[in-house]
């Protein structure tokens, strides 16, 4: 600054001495040296400015090149005006031999290394010729190096108008191979992440706020027997019902931000054809950044299995028990029970002219008959069972106890309906077993209808083919809901002068022949009673074909098997 400012003060001297010499008036002259001082001082403003202005495209120049977008601006005529060190790297092209150049002309006139890029370059031509937007185009650019690299590019037009061209464009350009690679690797975990979401063989879903359902696992769709819609309500989808369960625990999460669990039963839906489940419910909570439930995960665990082997181990250790209680009642009532029998019939046969004797004898028989049964019941359920298994067909065996039980349905004036499949395999099973099982249950329909009433009884092969189902319907008063839970306890009982043994005598006997049964209550009343059987896999056995049984078979029944096995009163 200083050497300008002496030439200026020198120059002003020399003028104003010039001015002295031509004979300028004094006044003239001082006008005139005022007006270069003032034209001095303008040169002087317009240099700050002129550096500033120059300060300023230093910096936006540094500013371009410090960032890794690759920035291409051209002017109006479609030369480039801005080549950044990002678009140099880029395109393997310096800066000082596209600057001013049209960028058609860089495309024909200068040698890229790569086929790859002068593609790139064309296909960015051709977006700007198109004198419109063209927003986050991507572009694989394939090296000779055998790199690969995924480019994005935008072009935005200067005007004021978004398809014109007239105040040039702007493109910019983006290596996001890193991006891409994250964006694979990140599609990839998530994958692996569904695969083993899907894998584990145990229920999994995700709840918001709402009770919504967000996810879930293949296992939770197994359980439930049918698809999951998301956005559905998790109750209404696991429970069938209209509003958040009472015990459920994903309500205690979202409250307390703490896992909860519960143990539900878990009804599938009507026509998945499985059983009722007992699951174990686990909730655990999904936070955010600001330590709040959004979501609850529920882990569902089958534990029906589990349930079930402590049930029957319940129920064996009540056996254990009711074995001695057995021994104790064989050996200290029935003993006595022969003398007092015998005392009877020999009163009755001494006095039988006696009608208050008769009528006493006979009351102490069928008393002493009834608590003969009881002690029989006890041993039989105590017992282990021996079976003699052979094939069995199921419709003789039906008809054979309907036959026995045709004076009691006359007496309750009940009417019987059969329906029978024609066609159907055998079972393999105990006869005399499968036997009593059904009179029991034929019983207790029987006594269920002490106003009279209709009896049905159907056979049909199940849609797999792998079963047999006997479907045994009465119509009258049905089972009480309080009592639906307790019908097969060990000594339940609705009945006055019945044992509670009878279903539990049901119950072991499919048991052991792998059966089920199904307590059923129709909406028009009365107890549909389902069992079923597996079937024997081989040529259909007609209903009129009676089961045969060959010698050695025969030999292994016990003598005591001969006599018609006596029914059971709940």
């Amino acid at each position: 600054m200083l050497p300008v400012r002496i030439k200026w003060i020198k120059m002003r001297k020399k003028i104003y001495h010039s001015l002295v010499r031509t004979g300028f008036p004094r006044n003239l002259r001082q006008k005139a040296a005022g007006r270069v001082r003032r034209l001095a001082g303008a040169l002087r403003t317009a240099g700050t400015e002129e550096r500033r202005y120059d300060d300023a495209l230093r910096h936006m120049g540094s500013l371009l090149d410090s960032v890794t977008t690759g920035i291409i601006s051209l002017d109006g005529e479609g030369r480039i005006r801005i080549f950044n060190a990002a678009a140099e790297k880029l395109f393997r092209l310096p800066r000082v031999m596209v600057i001013g150049r049209h960028m058609s002309e860089i495309g024909r006139i200068m040698g890229f290394d790569d086929q790859s890029l002068r593609a790139l370059w064309e296909r960015l031509s051709d977006a700007v010729w198109a004198a419109g937007a063209a927003l986050d185009l991507e572009y694989d650019l394939l090296l000779k190096e055998n790199q690969r690299h995924v480019i994005t590019y935008s072009v935005y037009p200067l005007g004021r108008m978004a398809w014109s061209t007239g105040d040039g464009v702007v493109i910019m350009l983006e290596d996001i191979t890193r991006k891409k690679e994250m964006e694979d690797q990140i599609s990839d975990a998530r994958k692996r992440l569904l695969a083993v979401f899907d894998g584990i063989t145990d229920g999994i879903q995700v709840i918001d706020s709402d009770f919504c359902i967000t996810a879930a696992n293949k296992s939770m769709t197994g359980l439930l027997g049918r698809a999951i819609k998301f956005g559905e309500h998790c109750f209404q989808a696991c429970a069938g019902d209209i509003k958040v369960c009472a015990d459920c625990p994903a309500r205690e999460t979202f409250r307390t931000g703490q896992p909860a669990s519960t143990t539900k039963k878990l009804l599938p839906s009507a026509n998945s054809g499985s059983d009722e489940r007992v699951v174990e419910l686990s909730t655990f909570p999904l936070l955010d950044r600001g330590g709040r439930v959004v979501q609850v995960v529920e882990y569902i665990k089958d534990v029906t299995e589990r349930v079930r082997f402590a049930e029957r181990l319940e129920q064996s250790r009540r056996l254990a028990e009711l074995g001695e209680m057995a021994a104790r009642v064989a050996h200290e009532v029935r003993n006595p029970l022969n003398a007092i029998i015998g005392a009877a019939h020999y009163l009755s046969t001494e006095y039988e002219q006696d009608e208050t004797v008769r009528k006493f004898t006979s009351l102490i028989n069928r008393q002493a008959t009834r608590v003969n049964q009881v002690a029989s019941d006890l041993l039989y359920v105590s017992k282990p069972i021996r079976m003699c298994k052979t094939a069995v067909n199921v419709n003789a065996l039906v008809d054979q106890v309907l036959d026995s039980l045709c004076e009691q349905l006359q007496d309750h004036h009940i009417s019987l309906t059969r329906d029978q499949a024609t066609e159907m395999p055998p079972i393999h099973a105990d006869e005399l077993q499968i036997e009593q099982a059904l009179q029991n249950i034929l019983r207790n329909a029987v006594e269920s209808m002490a106003e009279g009433g209709t009896l049905r009884v159907e056979t049909a092969l199940t849609a797999g083919g792998d079963a047999i189902e006997i479907r045994i319907q009465d119509t009258g008063q049905g089972i009480a809901e309080r009592d639906r839970e307790r019908i097969f306890q060990s000594f339940f009982t609705t009945k006055v002068k019945g044992t509670g043994l009878g279903l539990t005598i049901v119950q072991r006997v499919l048991n052991n022949h792998g059966g089920k049964i199904f307590m059923e209550h129709p909406e028009t009343g009365g107890t549909r009673v389902v069992v079923r059987l597996p079937a024997v896999i081989e040529s259909p056995v007609r209903s009129s074909e009676f089961r045969v049984m060959d010698d050695a078979a025969a030999e292994e029944i016990p003598r005591q098997s001969s006599v018609r096995i006596q029914q059971t009163h709940l």
